[in-house]
């Protein structure tokens, strides 16, 4: 019986020196990132700043959105084109040959003509309402029978609105329509630039965290393996029943799932933020990003929320918008309202001809005695305009609704920014309390390690302790990088994340 105990014990003791060896073998294998031959490629250090500016340049979001403001101004300038002078220029010559009778002869004689025109004209809207078009013109009467001729004419129509179509915020509502589209645009590519720093700054700290979050991992795993060392070790000088080393077994295999995991996030991390800095290099999904920063608690303190409140009320981008396409509806009523009415034009023409035997003296001077003038009043306006009308109740209720959404959204800008404060000072806090938390259970586990080693506490009562000991480390490490994702979270919620980061757009 002696010499079977003693058998036993120098298996069982044989046996620790194997698992030992193969779980150091397995530390050097799979303790290393198993994604790793994923990221093959170049080291690429970043800092938080760096990752931003190459974001901003190279993301295919960013860029696609930057050139909207490009063609909405274009808009603008089709409106203007509305008043541009516009010159035309017509020429003619006719010629003939027939046969007619004059007087009381019977017998036809041969007679010919030749007839040449030139006509130019000027002419220009103006966003009063008013249209200016000055023409010139030019012709000549070659015959066999009659005197050469040769006439000239130039003349001044002035056509003004006294009603519909009267006035510059009528006419210009369309060019102040399209600039507004403008802000609006630019507001929109501020609305996807903060999103693209926020997502890129979000990023920049998850992967910094998922490779703190393995290094924990690892080193809560090197503890169960060292707690199984130790616990094999009692079990073959028989301090320790054998049935304990399962429960070890078990949290030594559930702790290298949690690395595998953490590994996998770190995978998945990196991938997301490649995608968003999208740097400019060969096999760019290859590199392996290591963001040099590290997280830190900023010299600025949290203003009142008050002050974040009205920061977010006159600097949020879809407030803005909102702002803009109401301005946009006002345009609407008064253009609309203007349709209503009937349209009254007030015109007036004024020329000089002459009359000459050849074209250089029949161009007319402005103090030739022949003249022309003519003018009048046109008027017409539909008997029911039902079009009209429609369109203005239309517009107004249109512009009815801009005006709750405003009002819902400027509620909502406010609750936005109010929740975001309350994150960023529970964040604040945690920091603190996680800190407190994790040096409590480093105690703890210490602790627990003596008793054991005494004989007066479990393996049970030592693995929960590492446990809970690693939950500590990664909530201390997670809470830092929650408070910075919080703060911007809060400063993307006002609208003033570009300018705290000093970007012009």
């Amino acid at each position: 019986m002696i010499f079977r105990f003693k058998y036993r014990k120098i298996v069982l003791f044989l046996f620790c020196i194997l698992f030992i060896f193969q779980q150091n073998v397995w530390s050097q294998e799979n303790a290393a990132n198993p994604f790793a031959k994923l990221a093959m490629g170049d080291t690429l250090e970043l800092d938080l700043k760096s990752a931003i500016v190459l974001a901003l340049d190279r993301n295919p979001s960013v860029k696609l959105q930057r050139l909207q403001p490009l063609v909405t101004e274009t808009f603008v300038s089709e409106q203007k084109s509305e008043y541009d002078p516009v010159l035309t220029a017509s020429a003619t010559r006719n010629k003939s040959n027939t046969q007619r009778f004059l007087g009381a002869q019977r017998t036809p004689f041969e007679f010919t003509s030749e007839r040449s025109q030139y006509d130019a004209s000027l002419s220009q809207n103006l966003p009063t309402g008013t249209n200016v078009a000055a023409n010139f013109l030019e012709s000549s009467t070659i015959s066999s029978i009659y005197t050469d001729q040769y006439t000239g004419n130039m003349n001044l129509t002035i056509t003004q609105a006294l009603l519909q179509g009267m006035g510059i915020g009528v006419n210009l509502a369309n060019i102040r329509r399209a600039r507004l589209d403008v802000d609006i645009s630019k507001a929109e590519f501020k609305s996807v630039a903060e999103q693209a720093v926020a997502d890129v700054e979000n990023s920049y700290w998850t992967l910094y965290l998922t490779m703190q979050e393995i290094e924990i991992q690892i080193q809560s795993l090197q503890l169960a393996n060292r707690q199984l060392q130790e616990s094999m070790e009692r079990v073959t000088v028989g301090k320790l029943p054998e049935l304990e080393l399962a429960a070890v077994h078990a949290e030594v295999s559930t702790r290298k799932e949690a690395l595998i995991d953490a590994q996998s996030n770190c995978e998945q991390a990196r991938l997301r933020f490649i995608y968003l800095v999208n740097p400019d290099q060969k096999n760019a999904w290859n590199i392996c990003p290591f963001p040099t920063d590290r997280p830190f608690v900023p010299a600025d303190t949290l203003d009142n929320v008050d002050f974040h409140v009205q920061a977010g009320l006159q600097y949020r981008s879809d407030l803005q918008q909102a702002l803009f396409k109401l301005e946009k509806g006002e345009l609407d009523i008064k253009q609309t309202k203007n349709g209503l009415l009937p349209r009254l034009d007030f015109f007036i023409t004024m020329g000089r001809s002459a009359y000459a035997e050849s074209f250089q003296s029949s161009i007319p001077e402005f103090n030739s005695p022949y003249y022309e003038v003519n003018t009048g009043i046109s008027f017409e306006f539909p008997v029911t305009n039902l079009k009209a009308r429609a369109q203005l109740q239309r517009v107004r209720h249109t512009q009815e609704q801009l005006q709750l959404s405003l009002e819902n959204m400027r509620q909502l800008v406010q609750l936005d920014v109010r929740a975001a404060y309350v994150e960023v000072m529970r964040a604040r806090q945690q920091i603190g309390a996680t800190i407190t938390t994790r040096e409590l259970q480093e105690k703890k586990l210490e602790a627990e390690l003596e008793k054991f080693r005494v004989g007066k506490s479990t393996n049970f009562l030592v693995l929960q302790a590492q446990r809970e000991l690693t939950a500590s480390q990664l909530d201390e490490a997670r809470s830092m990088v929650t408070y910075l994702n919080s703060l911007v979270e809060l400063y993307r919620m006002e609208g003033t994340l570009l300018e705290r980061r000093g970007i012009q757009y």
